[in-house]
């Protein structure tokens, strides 16, 4: 009987005690948003019953905020207690200037960069080196900043330097050239060494003039002839027929003629028209056409367009006409139907009313007299339409009394049989 209370209870209680072991406990902490991780101990540890304490540390170029927060937290059930550590990023501290030199940076902190700058005048010997704030400090070390020094200048067609050259030349050094003799200068005669090793501005141009300009069917109307020289200009115009494709007035400058010479475009000659189309009467006396003229052409007498959308016009371009996209088809004549008519002859006899002084009977016997054709003509119109009625009703009489003999014929031979 105490077995049978006994057992139960203790089936119970280790029941609880199960599930209290089981619910009383804490999955792996984490409080990344304070830049902290675990220690080395709780790196393989996984589940953390209650009770349980964990210590936190920061994490790699972090140092704590505040030396004296609590690094530890501790399972209370399955939750952990909140963790006071709080961990920023470490500085560097300010790099100073160097030879020459100097640092432009992002910051100071972990993580933060340094890039080098030499100043004006000098030039950073080897590769450019970026220093990097890192757990212990600034990586690297201070660059080294020498002279300036540029190359030779460079040569110019048709011209020198004036002084000696050298090997190299120093920040600043200046240079001056010269052009050959009847020549000109375009350009800055002086150059500098600049901050980054070439001389500056780009090296002056010794000119010798433009070229004497070739244009096909063109006449100079003003300017010299060649040679040309910076400044000269030249005015022309294009023969008859044709037209310019341009600006006729032209100057020399130091990159040549401004603006491009032009071009003299010859016309267009009588185009190969389509069959059944033809030029309008105003144009038919012309043999050439200039460039850009336009002609809108139609079809002969007799013929319609093969489709109205389609444009009528063609322009010259440039010694050729454009496509021609007018075609023309014959147009269809007018079909007459014939149809059979009876006409009645009416004759109708202007009357005319008559402004005399004769006596009103003898006005009224006039208008009898002038009115008796068309009386005539009416009344032979009105007896033809009596005439066919009469006409129609006898035949549908006759009709009718057919029809009743038909019918009492065939009851008569009903009877029969």
């Amino acid at each position: 009987m105490a077995c049978k209370v006994l057992c139960p209870s203790v089936a119970l209680l280790a029941y609880l005690i199960i599930c209290q072991h089981v619910r009383a406990q804490c999955t792996e902490p984490d409080f990344g948003s304070r830049n902290v991780i675990l220690t080395e101990e709780h790196f393989s540890t996984q589940g953390f019953p209650d009770g349980s304490t964990v210590t936190f540390e920061c994490v790699i170029g972090h140092r704590p905020a505040n030396l004296k927060a609590s690094k530890s937290v501790t399972c209370q059930g399955n939750q952990w207690t909140s963790l006071e550590l709080s961990c920023t990023r470490k500085s560097c501290g300010s790099l100073a200037d160097f030879l020459h030199g100097r640092y432009e940076m992002t910051g100071n902190v972990f993580g933060d960069t340094a890039k080098p700058v030499c100043d004006k005048g000098y030039m950073l010997a080897g590769q450019e080196a970026t220093r990097t704030c890192r757990e212990r400090g600034w990586d690297g070390r201070d660059p080294l900043c020498e002279p300036v020094k540029c190359t030779a200048p460079p040569a110019i067609e048709n011209g020198q330097l004036e002084d000696e050259p050298l090997d190299s030349y120093d920040y600043l050094h200046a240079v001056s050239y010269s052009c050959n003799r009847g020549l000109n200068l375009i350009g800055q005669s002086i150059l500098h060494c600049s901050e980054d090793g070439t001389f500056k501005p780009d090296p002056p141009k010794c000119f010798d003039g433009c070229p004497a300009p070739t244009i096909p069917n063109v006449k100079r109307i003003g300017g010299k002839s060649p040679p040309y020289k910076l400044g000269n200009f030249v005015e022309y115009k294009c023969v008859d027929d044709h037209k310019m494709n341009g600006t006729g007035y032209i100057v020399c400058r130091a990159n040549g003629w401004d603006p491009e010479p032009p071009r003299c475009i010859a016309p267009c000659s009588l185009p190969k028209l389509n069959e059944h189309v033809t030029f309008p009467d105003d144009l038919r006396s012309l043999k050439t056409f200039p460039h850009g003229f336009k002609v809108t052409l139609k079809c002969v007498s007799g013929y319609e367009p093969d489709d109205v959308t389609v444009s009528k016009t063609i322009t010259c371009e440039e010694t050729k006409w454009a496509e021609m996209l007018l075609t023309c088809k014959a147009r269809p004549t007018t079909a007459t139907t014939r149809a059979t008519t009876i006409t009645v002859p009416v004759t109708v006899t202007s009357v005319t009313r008559t402004t005399s002084k004769d006596s009103p009977k003898e006005n009224e016997k006039a208008m009898t007299t002038n009115n008796t054709p068309l009386i005539a003509s009416v009344l032979t119109l009105i007896f033809a339409c009596l005439s066919g009625l009469v006409i129609y009703c006898c035949c549908c009489k006759r009709s009718k009394h057919e029809y009743s003999d038909k019918v009492a014929k065939s009851n008569k031979e009903e009877d029969t049989l």
